[in-house]
């Protein structure tokens, strides 16, 4: 795993230098020309370097593990290309990603994004907004303008990008609906989350796998096989993130605290385990905290301590773990051994298993 790791951060390097082509760290109007065309008046390149760019890199900047674009990568390379000559493709799930952090925190009024102050906090709701929607288009000029890719890879992957972009608003919308009260917690199934955090954040993956298996120029069903497997990835990664929110850790602390799901009245896995397994009083008690959207550090706790009653995170672990193995037992039967193959499982691993 120490190699892994050692892998992801240099595949990181390589991704934050892409990024730094395509996102310039200030505007200017040759900048501007080469991404939108010649202007028929005046582009404004200050205005665009203090309202996008600068608010950008700022998100960029706090850092992640960039394995969104490790996963485009990785398959490309499992698939038998060289992934190094695709590499400005990569940066495409990584800053739609980017984009759902920003839009998250202002419908869940998250103050904290990795220790620091949420995009609309430090520069306001006005500029984080419109970022947000800047970052899910932005990123598809690189392929758009690439002369390397083919009509036909261009069309895959536009069609890939609108479907999992669809569903990427679907899943919040549900999310939205779920943690605002405007369902009753007791009639939301195990199969309605799943598919949630299927559209939510599993999609992310889905499309960097989706998008190597295109690019790479995999046939339909390979495609889907892959892209199902990323789309597991992802779920698996919600469940933990999850978890992690209700533990003491780096994620707790960098997303405000420990139980801040809680305070937003989040529906997860472990509270449809609750409603499922616990008894009235408990699943009564469990609902009428999470629709307070109390910041009650006592309140808190006992909610955290009604699903701890009932094992529920480990409940949720080993849904997560079932879910990845059956994902990977296909992929493992489509993808030839390889090199590749054993990282895209190094990866599965340091996700699923992480407790940061």
């Amino acid at each position: 795993m120490d190699n892994f790791e050692e892998y992801l951060k240099e595949n990181s390097q390589k991704v934050n230098q892409e990024l730094e082509t395509y996102l310039k760290k200030k505007s200017s109007n040759r900048y501007i020309e080469s991404l939108l065309g010649r202007s028929n008046y005046e582009y404004d390149p200050e205005a665009m370097t203090k309202s996008i760019l600068e608010p950008a890199w700022y998100l960029l900047d706090l850092g992640g593990k960039r394995w969104r674009p490790a996963l485009t990568m990785i398959t490309l390379e499992a698939l038998g290309k060289n992934p190094d000559e695709y590499i400005e493709f990569s940066i495409i799930p990584e800053v739609i990603h980017n984009a759902t952090l920003i839009h998250d925190d202002i419908e869940d009024n998250s103050p904290k994004r990795r220790n620091a102050d949420s995009i609309h906090v430090k520069f306001g709701i006005d500029v984080a907004t419109n970022l947000g929607d800047f970052m899910y288009f932005f990123p598809m000029l690189a392929l758009i303008d690439s002369p390397k890719l083919t009509q036909d890879q261009k069309n895959r992957a536009a069609s890939i990008y609108i479907k999992n972009m669809t569903r990427v608003s679907l899943g919040q919308a549900i999310d939205i609906a779920w943690h605002g009260g405007l369902v009753d917690p007791k009639t939301i199934t195990e199969e309605k989350y799943l598919q949630m955090a299927h559209d939510k954040t599993g999609v992310l993956s889905r499309f960097a796998c989706e998008l190597g298996s295109a690019l790479a120029g995999a046939d339909d069903k390979t495609v889907e096989i892959m892209g199902r497997f990323g789309a597991t990835i992802g779920i698996a990664f919600q469940i933990q993130d999850d978890i992690l929110n209700l533990t003491e850790s780096k994620l707790s602390e960098g997303k405000g605290g420990v139980g801040d799901d809680i305070s937003e009245g989040k529906i997860t896995l472990m509270v449809l385990h609750v409603m499922k397994e616990g008894s009235e009083a408990d699943k009564n008690r469990l609902s009428e905290i999470l629709r307070m959207h109390t910041k009650d550090k006592v309140l808190i706790k006992e909610a955290i301590g009604i699903i701890d009653k009932y094992n529920s995170k480990e409940y949720s672990t080993k849904i997560a773990e079932r879910m990845i193995k059956e994902a990977w037992d296909a992929v493992d039967k489509t993808l030839p051994d390889s090199a590749a193959k054993e990282r895209m499982k190094q990866l599965v691993d340091f996700l699923v298993h992480r407790n940061v």
